[in-house]
């Protein structure tokens, strides 16, 4: 009877071992983390100015402020969500979507990165370019 419990003791263990390895924990790229701002203009839409700046936490959480205008109407929104980098791509999905953006992205330097589309919201998307630039608080 010992050795029935030892068993199944055994293999719930074992299985335990196997599923912590298999859960992959995402990564952030320490470079990204900060406080950021962007700008574009005719980019994603026609006519659209949007001004934006970005917190992106070491906790693979952020938070953005967007200003839009268009025919001189200003609208203001947030969104927040998580983000990673995995194999040179970043990776972003807001709380208020269901898709995952998913970029290339190049740190020019301390001060500036390029991004550019592989996909918006889910979708096959290489359309889109950016660039974000650190703001220092010192």
């Amino acid at each position: 009877m010992k050795s029935k419990y030892l068993k199944v003791f055994g293999l719930l263990l074992l299985t335990i071992v196997i599923v912590s390895f298999s859960v992959t924990k995402k990564q952030q790229d320490s470079k990204l983390i900060g406080i950021w701002k962007g700008f574009e203009k005719d980019s994603q839409i026609e006519g659209v100015e949007k001004h934006w700046i970005q917190q992106r936490f070491k906790d693979g959480t952020y938070v953005i402020m967007f200003t839009a205008k268009e025919n001189c109407e200003v609208e203001t929104f947030t969104e927040n969500g998580k983000w990673w980098t995995e194999n040179g791509k970043f990776f972003e999905v807001s709380n208020s979507s269901q898709g995952t953006d998913e970029y290339i992205y190049d740190v020019k330097s301390e001060e500036e990165v390029e991004f550019k589309s592989l996909k918006l919201n889910g979708k096959n998307d290489n359309t889109y370019t950016f660039s974000d630039y650190r703001i220092d608080l010192k």
